[in-house]
Formats: structure tokens, sequence, C-alpha cells
């Protein structure tokens, strides 16, 4: 059985402030200028993406399977133009986007098992964040997700892969909630 380890520290996220002449703020006395005024989004971040899947494609494969997706985004490096194997879908309203993240994560596009989250709220909780070692080599993302979810509600769940797909026998799990990390630690470390 898997040995499950709670990880120290959490995601690192500098503030790089703003540039003096950013574009949108007054300059020299000038009047800022105003943004045009939008329809609210709700976005989802998705990753694990194949370095084949473009913005077309995910916005295919969503509207394909009844979403209504207003937009979607691969993010790419700037100096090699190769993807960052992430991106975002954006929807008009949060009752689509919840909907999309409980019934497709996971999904499969171009070979991969995409891994959906919300954006994360500044109280991300670290202590809820684990890492899992020892997997066996065949399991899949769904199925690490699945293993996980009965011990509380997942913020984000993948399972990594060399370039080929084979699983590199570790993942992470994200929970909401603390209590549900250390549920998963005392019940599943009691197998090792």
């Amino acid at each position: 059985m898997p040995a499950f380890t709670q990880m120290a520290g959490g995601p690192q996220v500098l503030n790089m402030g703003l540039a003096p002449n950013m574009k949108g703020f007054p300059q020299n006395g000038q009047q800022p200028i105003q943004k045009k005024d939008r329809a609210p989004t709700h976005s989802l971040y998705i990753g694990n993406l194949s370095n084949k899947t473009y913005d077309l494609d995910l916005y295919k494969f969503f509207t394909s399977k009844g979403y209504k997706v207003q937009s979607a985004k691969v993010m790419f490096q700037q100096e090699t133009s190769r993807s960052k194997g992430f991106g975002y879908l954006n929807f008009n309203d949060q009752e689509e986007a919840e909907r999309c993240l409980s019934e497709m994560n996971n999904a499969v596009i171009d070979s991969k098992a995409i891994v959906l989250n919300k954006k994360k709220d500044s109280d991300f909780d670290t202590k809820a964040n684990l890492i899992v070692k020892n997997l066996p080599k065949e399991m899949t993302q769904k199925e690490l997700n699945e293993l996980f979810t009965q011990f509380g509600q997942i913020g984000s769940c993948k399972l990594e892969t060399f370039q080929d797909g084979q699983s590199r026998c570790f993942g992470y799990v994200q929970y909401i909630k603390e209590e549900d990390a250390k549920k998963a630690i005392d019940s599943l470390n009691g197998f090792a």
C-alpha cells in the first residue's frame, strides 16, 4: 500500500508590483484608461495538458460535451512557444463552472487525464496538501482521485507522469480541509 506524507509549505507567490509606466495607469497627470464593462467570468484552472492541446481544442472539447464555455486559454512559454501544460476555462456563470468541475475532472484530452481546479483562495491551507508516494505503476489519475475522495472534498489531485503518459508512481492531493488530509493519512498509512 502507498505511503503518504504531508507536504510542508505551499506554492510560492511573488508580488512583482506595478511597473511605473504600465498601460491603463495615469501618466504625467493623464486620466486613467477605463476598462470596458464586461460580464463577470468564472474560471477553472485546467492542468496536465498535452503539448498538442491548444485553445480551440479545449473550447471544442468542452462545448461538444454540452458545457457553455465562454473561452479557453492554454498558457505558453514566451521564449520557446511551448505549452506550459496548463490553461484556463472561462464560464459566464458559477453554476456551469461547478458542473464542469464536478463532471469533467480527470477526463482524457489528447491521451492525458486533465486536472480541473477552482482558482485558489488566499486562505489556501498548506496543511491540507499531501504528497502520495509508492503508487502502483498502473494507477490512473481518476483512480487516485477516487481513492482520496472517500476522506473528504478534494480541491485538486494530480498524478505525476512521464512524457509518454506512464506513472511516475507519485502524486499530489490537496484537500479543502486539513482534517480531511489527516483522515487520509491516518487511514491509509495504517496499511503501509
